[in-house]
């Protein structure tokens, strides 16, 4: 028995060192960084340096990696991401304190942004300063410049996925020219998204590209309650309810004008 436990334990030895060779062969690119280009004292990640580039690849594929992950379910991603998002939205709110100016134009376009909210915060005015000083909102293709009443809220799943849709929809066709249901999408030629408009984005743009992204609807994980839906069997039923609430809650997120 002892000669056993011994063999196990030099051939865990072996294992060990065989993996730290591999570890440091991988990332030898590291050791590089300390002479890498610094701004203001800090080592410049987003610079042309070869190995910041690695470096930002790296953590991009990283993170990338564990949201797949959290949302399978893993424990440790899901820990992770709690971790990492809380340190980076209370980073993102003091760097906009000192800056609000750089982050007008990313802010605009967007209708939601994360903030740091504890549970009595629900309506304060602080937010809503914090709000209005980046101009969350005010450019955004849905009604979200907190001047004019909404109703909707991105929690609901289909409002949550139409809005990711409409605003990566630019991106997806450039993206992927070589699908024809995509390439065939002309944002130029469709009017601005209103309430009254609502019916031409969806059979002009956002149901073609569904119908070309997605062979089987139920890989969207907003569309369960929809396809649970009696009588509905075939891909042309379940288009068509699809369709039904893809036009409600463009209505519901698109300004009245």
């Amino acid at each position: 028995m002892k000669s056993k436990s011994k063999k196990t334990t030099i051939n865990d030895s072996i294992i060990d060192r065989r993996s730290q060779q591999k570890f440091e062969a991988a990332t030898r690119w590291i050791s590089h960084l300390p002479r890498s280009p610094r701004y203001r004292g800090v080592l410049d990640a987003f610079g042309p340096d070869p190995y910041c580039a690695a470096l930002r690849r790296s953590g991009s594929l990283f993170l990338n990696v564990v949201v797949r992950l959290a949302k399978a379910g893993h424990a440790e991603a899901i820990r992770a991401v709690a971790i990492h998002a809380c340190e980076m939205v209370d980073a993102l709110e003091e760097v906009a304190a000192r800056n609000p100016e750089t982050f007008l134009n990313v802010a605009a376009r967007r209708a939601d942004w994360p903030v740091m909210l504890c549970r009595h915060e629900t309506s304060n005015k602080i937010i809503s300063t914090y709000l209005d000083s980046i101009g969350l909102g005010t450019k955004c293709a849905i009604n979200a410049d907190g001047e004019r009443p909404a109703k909707y809220s991105l929690r609901t799943p289909i409002n949550r996925f139409v809005w990711r849709e409409v605003k990566g929809l630019q991106f997806s066709i450039e993206l992927m020219p070589e699908v024809p249901g995509i390439a065939a999408i002309d944002l130029n030629a469709l009017p601005k998204l209103t309430k009254a408009t609502a019916k031409v984005w969806a059979d002009k743009a956002l149901m073609p590209y569904i119908t070309a992204m997605y062979e089987n609807f139920s890989e969207v994980p907003e569309f369960s309650a929809i396809l649970a839906r009696r009588g509905v069997k075939t891909r042309g039923q379940q288009r068509r309810e699809i369709r039904k609430d893809v036009i409600r809650a463009l209505h519901c997120l698109a300004p009245s004008s």
